[in-house]
């Protein structure tokens, strides 16, 4: 079944140019030039695609007559597989949408996520009396201007992830998300796992030596 020869043969009988299909088919001539070449094996789709640029049918592209003798099993197929092609293009168009709102989804929540650290932050700088905060109406966000030494910034890391602090919770899951990599917030959110592992150590073991005590004092 020599495909590109048909193609060639079929754009020559029509009087086409192959400037003519490659505009059809919105692709460059040397593109399309390589379509028509004999040891290119080319997918169903893009024999799908080149038939409607001839305004032929794919039967004829392959080389198969639609004559009543052969619409049998291979032309069923063919069918088949047409309308699968069909199916597929639809799934990958619907995939790619998905995908686009995905990824604006993740952009506004990390966005959402930034700024509430960025806010946590400043709050910690205005309660830690670190610097004056003041923050212009048409000002961006942001702690580089007070130029804090590692410190400070210690210092507000810690007292971001104190539990008493009222926005510990929230502060707590935009670390957890991975949005904000400030490497002196990850280094604080690092510090308050460890302690909270070790106060729920001290407190097993407190709970296990409690126990022997009780059952010392039962005997």
């Amino acid at each position: 079944m020599d495909v590109s020869n048909n193609i060639r043969s079929i754009r020559e009988r029509k009087g086409l140019t192959q400037v003519d299909i490659a505009n059809r088919l919105g692709t460059e001539r040397s593109n399309y030039a390589r379509l028509e070449n004999r040891n290119v094996n080319l997918t169903l789709k893009q024999i799908q695609e080149i038939a409607e640029a001839l305004e032929v049918s794919v039967y004829e592209i392959i080389g198969m007559p639609q004559t009543d003798d052969l619409r049998g099993e291979q032309t069923e197929t063919l069918q088949r597989l047409e309308e699968k092609l069909k199916m597929t293009e639809e799934a990958l168009k619907d995939k790619k949408r998905n995908i686009k709102l995905y990824k604006s989804f993740i952009e506004w929540t990390k966005g959402k996520f930034v700024t509430q650290f960025l806010l946590a932050a400043l709050y910690a700088i205005q309660e830690l009396k670190l610097r004056e905060v003041t923050i212009e109406d048409d000002e961006e966000l942001g702690i580089s201007k007070f130029n804090l030494t590692d410190e400070e910034l210690k210092q507000m890391g810690d007292y971001m992830f104190n539990f008493s602090t009222p926005s510990y919770m929230l502060t707590n899951f935009v670390a957890s998300s991975g949005f904000v990599t400030e490497k002196w917030f990850i280094d604080a959110y690092k510090r308050a796992n460890r302690r909270k592992k070790e106060k729920i150590a001290f407190a097993e073991v407190k709970n296990w030596v409690d126990g022997v005590f009780e059952f010392l004092e039962e005997e």
